[in-house]
This record gives structure tokens, C-alpha cells and sequence, in this order.
């Protein structure tokens, strides 16, 4: 059996080499140079397109999905080796070929719909024993699906979309990080693939063929898996209808539970009455017990009848509450003795007493919390005290009151600081702003007017005075947004119009750089109700930035929206920034280059403005970077700014794009603006 099962294994890894070997009709399609799957499909520039496109060839392989298993309105297979595979459009009324065939294929290399493919080439199948193909179980993909594109894979992933179109059905698979499509083609014969029978959010497994989206960028990232049959789509999971069935019946029996558990609660209570006056009197003398319990008499003399542990620790009493041969009192062992009694007074007329009084221990006096009650038995009523030392308990209540009184001051410090804040940057706007702008206009006036070898020290005051202008309208609107006090004012805004007029601005210093300035957006415009100025604020920071940093290539603006956010995304071909240092990008007064050293002129405050004008307008803003690459700052803010009446506005961020092969995200479909 062994040697049978060998044999069959050998022949059947050995038949494209006795394929290839088979002898051939002098100028014949099989004269064509015999490649293997890996060299047809070479792509040594990478541009998703092999290399050997328009090339006769002859290629081996198995198929993956025989004749009318993808689609039935063409005669269409697939077949593969373990490094590759292709599509072959077969003549109409060519023989059937079968899934596990082996198959040796000559034909002119041809690329459609992102597939390698041969179209009505000369094929034969080699006489060995049918195989289902090697299929690879990517599970939950950790890497592109490109480097498996032509053959049978199997992937696991959460279905986020079903919908039938018009020539067939289509699945929306998240598989870890990526997303990938399954397509099944509208049956004319053989059993249908229903994919309309999972639901989304369902956990499945498919097997089928991968092919590429398309060829053509921004969609040459995307892949679609074919299945060939029914049973190559399976849950790998609890459908959800099954998972919200088994939940509300897990809370239905949790509900019986609750009702269950308070009759019984309530029997426990009934029982427990009955067992209180025999265990009242143990429980107050549990020996364990880390308070002062002592059991006397009701009468004046108040006599101990029985004391803890602790309470003969600390008094020096024995168990029977005697102190050497002589019985003692309450009264005996406290330090006042008129308050003492108007505690047992007071618990003699109500039945129960609270006092904190001092008790003489061995020690010396130390104050205790005294409870006392009645305990009533069969055979006569007792008082029973429980007293707790407090010592500790005074000594954090005057450390809490320091504490409270230390607060107090500082708030009121705080005060007086957030006073002279205010006045200082009343004064910084007055006192400060306002000669500089004359000296500015000063120097304006003396640069047209002041002969040319003095011109350039008038330019130096310009722009040291500007500036310096910058510098102080910086930190003033830093401390503005620091402030609670602080508002920004939304009103009805298409964001689109407005980032490209704030951007536009900017054009001329692009163009001085030589640097190409494109915005884009995927819709003609996006009305929100939100601040201009933030907004305007925003898009100036973010350009103006990418523009300081970029010495070559391109600036590129785009605007997204979705149904309660939109997105600005600035990308730069910039000097990037180092991933250690973006932690602190945000911090105000922070560079990167710090010191006489540093390559850019600036204070550091525009990026950390930026942020807190996008969390006042309830969005955050992320950045991705590669040193001596680029930047891309992305700002997302919703619609309607924060306390705006509305529709509500979804919390989830709908801004989680797919990673590019250079680690940013990838492009958005936009059109110029």
C-alpha cells in the first residue's frame, strides 16, 4: 500500500516535467520556451504586471477550478503551481477540464482585470491521477494577498457587507487589518453560491482563487476571492442572531435567579430571627474582635458582667469583666465620669447611645467611639458597648483639615494666578502688541524711503518685528485656547471652499520654493457648522508646516467627509520626523532640531495650537511620518461642533485607512477642487 501510495505521489509531482518532455509536432504551439509559474509571472519592477506580458510561453500547473466553476457564461479554469497561477479562457467548444487536472497550457501571456492570463491557448491534460490542488490557510491575513494572487487560498475574517449585484453576489471580508472582497458569479448551471445567507459581523472561512481588484491605481491594493463552490464559504464563528438568542435567554434565567434568590433572602431573614437571641450575646464577645466590647448591667451601677480580649488588654479586666478581686463599673474606667453618665442615661431612655469619650486603659486616657445598646434577653436586659480608639481617626481628621485648609490656599493661588494671567496677556496684548506693530510700520515706511545700503537694516527690523509679532499672536492664542473660558463660534461652513481659500493663500510661498501645491476632494462640498477662524487656523498651520519642510516635490490637500465627520489630510514629501520624537510633536515650545543648530526658523507652538483647536471642536489629529520621506497630517472633526443641536453625531472615527506599501495610509478617491 505504501509503495503504491509512493509511486502515485512521485508521478504525480513528476508530470510537468513528462508533460514538457512529450514529443511535439515540429512548429507546433508547444515549441514555445517551457517556463515555470514563478518565471511567467515575474514582476522584477514591481508595477503589479508581469514582465513577460505579450511572450508565448509554455506553463505548467494544476487546476485549481475546473470548466464552469467560476463562471458559466465562458469557458473559463484556473490552475496554479505553489508559486503562482493564471486564468485561461478556453475556445467554447474546447473539452472539459476538471478541478485537480494537470495541465500544460502554451498561449501568448496576456493581463486583465489585475490577472495573468491565456486566451484560447493550445492546452493538453497529462495522464495522471486527478488531486484537489495545494490550497494555503492565510487564517486572518498578516500580509498582502498579492504574493498569492492565481491560487487557491483560504482566509478567515469578519463579513462586514453582503449584496447581490448584477451579475452575481459580493462579500465584504475583514481579514485582520485588510479588507478583501468575495465575488461569486451568477449561476446558469450547477448548484448557486448564496453568500446572502452569512450575515455581517459573522466569523467565516472561504476558499476560493485569489485575482486582483484591478491593475490600476488607487485600486490595484484591493483583492477578490472567487469560490469555486458552495462548500468553499463556511462560519468559522456564532452567527449573531444565534449570539443576542443565547444572550437574552443567558438574561432571562439570570432574571428567575434574582427572583429565586430574594424569596430566599427573605427566608434566610425569617430563620435567622429565630436564631438571634441565642447568638446575639456570643457574637458581641467574639474574642476575635479587634474593638473594645464590654457587657453590664442596666442598673446604676452599671457593673461588667463579661469584656473581650481587647477590652482586657487594654483595662486589665479578666473575662468576667472583675479587675483583681473587686468588680468595676463603666463609670470606673472613664476619664469624665458626668458624660459618661449621660451616655447610659441616654441609652437607658432610647436604647442606644453614640458618644466619643475618654477611657483610662493601662496606657493612660485614650478616646474611643463608645456605641452602646440594648440587648434584650429572657432573662433580663443588658447594655452592651462596642468601643472603637479614635486616636488614629483625630489625628486624619486634623491632617484632612490641613489638608482641606492647604487646598483652599492653593485654589485660592490659583485664582490669583489665572488673575494675573489674565492680566498679563491683557498686558502682552496692549502693551506689547501694540508698539510693535508701529515699529513694524515704522520699518515698512523707512524700507521705501531710506536709501539702498540702509534698506537691509530696515528689512531686518521688518522681519525680526514680524516675527516677533508671530511669536507673541502664538502664545497669546495658546493661552486663549488654554483657558475654559475661551469659545469658538461655529457657524454654516462648506469645508471645502474653505480649506481651499486658507490653502490657497499659501500658493505663492509653495510656488517660491518650487514645490507643487494640489488640493483635492472626494466631494464637490461638505457642509458643517463649525468655528472659520479654528478652521482656517488649522489648515494654515498644517500647509504652512509642510511647506517650511519641504524643499522638493510636492504638498498635497485633500478633504474627506463621511456622514458625521469630516477629514483634512496635509501630505508633504518632506524631511519627515524621527519616530522618537512624536510623542512630543504636540508639546508647546517643542522642535525637533532644538538649539543655534536647528534648520528651520520657528517656535514650536503652531502644531500644538493646531491640537487644541481640533479637540475644541470635538476631533483629534494624527500624523504618520517617515524620516527623509515625508508627513501626512490628518485632522478629523465632526460636522456639528460640540453643544450644536442636531442629528447625533457618531462617536466611532470612520478614518481608519488601509496601510501603502511606505507605511502611510493610503490615498482616498479625490478629484482636484
Amino acid at each position: 500500500m505504501r509503495r503504491s501510495i509512493s509511486a502515485l505521489l512521485g508521478l504525480l509531482f513528476a508530470w510537468p516535467a513528462l508533460a514538457q518532455e512529450a514529443p511535439a509536432p515540429s512548429g507546433s504551439p508547444w515549441d514555445a520556451p517551457a517556463l515555470s509559474m514563478e518565471e511567467a509571472l515575474t514582476d522584477a519592477d514591481d508595477n503589479g504586471i508581469p514582465d513577460k506580458l505579450g511572450t508565448e510561453m509554455v506553463v505548467s500547473g494544476r487546476v485549481s477550478a475546473g470548466t464552469g466553476l467560476i463562471r458559466s457564461d465562458r469557458t473559463e479554469i484556473y490552475f496554479q503551481s505553489s508559486s503562482g497561477g493564471m486564468r485561461l479562457i478556453l475556445p467554447p467548444d474546447a473539452p472539459q477540464v476538471l478541478t485537480g487536472d494537470s495541465l500544460s497550457a502554451s498561449g501568448v501571456l496576456t493581463f486583465e482585470a489585475g490577472m495573468a492570463q491565456m486566451i484560447a491557448p493550445a492546452f493538453r491534460v497529462a495522464n495522471v491521477p486527478g488531486m484537489e490542488p495545494e490550497h494555503v490557510d492565510l487564517g486572518e491575513l498578516s500580509e498582502p494577498l498579492k504574493a498569492y494572487e492565481g491560487r487557491l487560498v483560504e482566509i478567515e475574517g469578519d463579513v462586514v457587507q453582503v449584496e447581490t449585484v448584477e451579475n452575481g453576489q459580493m462579500l465584504a471580508l475583514l481579514s485582520g487589518k485588510t479588507l478583501v472582497q468575495v465575488f461569486a458569479y451568477e449561476r446558469r448551471s450547477g448548484e448557486p453560491i448564496d453568500l446572502t445567507r452569512f450575515e455581517v459581523g459573522q466569523k467565516v472561512r472561504v476558499r476560493g482563487i485569489a485575482s486582483q481588484f484591478d491593475s490600476q491605481p488607487p485600486y490595484s491594493g484591493g483583492y477578490v476571492l472567487h469560490p469555486r463552490a458552495s462548500g468553499d464559504i463556511r462560519t468559522a464563528g456564532i452567527p449573531p442572531s444565534v449570539l443576542i438568542w443565547g444572550i437574552a435567554g443567558t438574561l432571562g434565567l439570570l432574571a428567575l435567579a434574582l427572583v429565586g434568590m430574594h424569596f430566599m433572602r427573605r427566608e434566610v431573614r425569617r430563620r435567622a430571627t429565630l436564631l438571634r437571641e441565642s447568638e446575639t450575646r456570643y457574637a458581641y464577645l467574639f474574642d476575635a474582635a479587634g474593638d473594645v466590647v464590654l457587657v453590664f448591667e442596666m442598673d446604676e451601677s452599671s457593673e461588667v458582667v463579661e469584656a473581650n480580649k481587647a477590652a482586657q488588654m487594654a483595662f486589665g479586666l479578666d473575662e468576667e469583666g472583675r479587675k483583681g478581686p473587686r468588680s468595676i463599673g463603666l463609670l470606673d474606667i472613664a476619664a469624665d465620669q458626668d458624660s459618661t453618665a449621660r451616655h447610659i442615661s441616654s441609652a437607658r431612655r432610647l436604647g442606644h447611645a453614640l458618644d466619643v469619650m475618654e477611657l483610662v486603659t493601662l496606657t493612660g486616657p485614650m478616646p474611643y467611639e463608645v456605641s452602646t445598646r440594648r440587648l434584650a434577653l429572657p432573662t433580663g436586659d443588658l447594655f452592651v458597648s462596642v468601643a472603637r480608639d479614635v486616636a488614629a481617626r483625630r489625628a486624619y481628621e486634623l491632617g484632612l483639615l490641613e489638608a482641606m485648609q492647604e487646598a483652599e490656599n492653593a485654589r485660592e493661588e490659583a485664582e490669583q494666578a489665572a488673575s494675573l494671567k489674565s492680566a498679563i496677556l491683557a498686558n502682552m496684548s496692549h502693551e506689547i502688541r501694540t508698539p510693535l506693530t508701529a515699529i513694524i510700520g515704522f520699518a515698512d515706511v523707512l524700507a521705501e524711503e531710506v536709501p539702498p545700503e540702509l534698506r537691509e537694516h530696515a528689512e531686518t527690523i521688518q522681519a525680526g518685528g514680524a516675527r516677533l509679532l508671530e511669536t507673541l499672536n502664538s502664545v497669546l492664542d495658546l493661552a486663549r485656547l488654554d483657558s475654559e473660558n475661551h469659545e469658538l463660534n461655529p457657524e454654516p461652513l462648506d469645508a471645502v471652499a474653505a480649506v481651499r481659500q486658507s490653502a490657497g493663500l499659501l500658493a505663492p510661498l509653495a510656488h517660491q520654493k518650487g514645490l507643487a501645491l494640489h488640493l483635492e476632494a472626494d466631494t464637490p462640498s461638505v457642509h458643517i457648522r463649525q468655528s472659520a477662524s479654528g478652521l482656517d487656523r488649522i489648515v494654515t498651520n498644517l500647509v504652512g508646516n509642510a511647506i517650511k519642510f519641504t524643499e522638493k516635490g510636492e504638498v498635497r490637500v485633500s478633504v474627506h467627509s463621511a456622514d458625521t465627520y469630516f477629514a483634512i489630510r496635509v501630505r508633504d514629501t518632506g524631511v519627515g520626523i524621527e519616530d522618537s520624537f512624536l510623542e512630543d510633536l504636540f508639546e508647546p515650545f517643542k522642535q525637533e532640531s532644538q538649539g543655534h543648530a536647528r534648520s528651520h526658523e520657528g517656535t514650536g507652538l503652531g502644531l500644538a495650537i493646531t491640537k487644541r483647536l481640533a479637540e475644541r471642536m470635538g476631533g483629534e489629529i494624527r500624523v504618520w511620518s517617515r524620516k527623509s520621506q515625508g508627513s501626512l497630517f490628518e485632522v478629523s472633526i465632526p460636522r456639528l461642533a460640540p453643544g450644536v443641536n442636531g442629528n447625533t453625531i457618531a462617536q466611532a472615527d470612520p478614518y481608519a485607512p488601509e496601510a501603502s506599501g511606505d507605511g502611510m495610509p493610503a490615498a482616498w478617491p479625490t478629484q482636484p477642487v
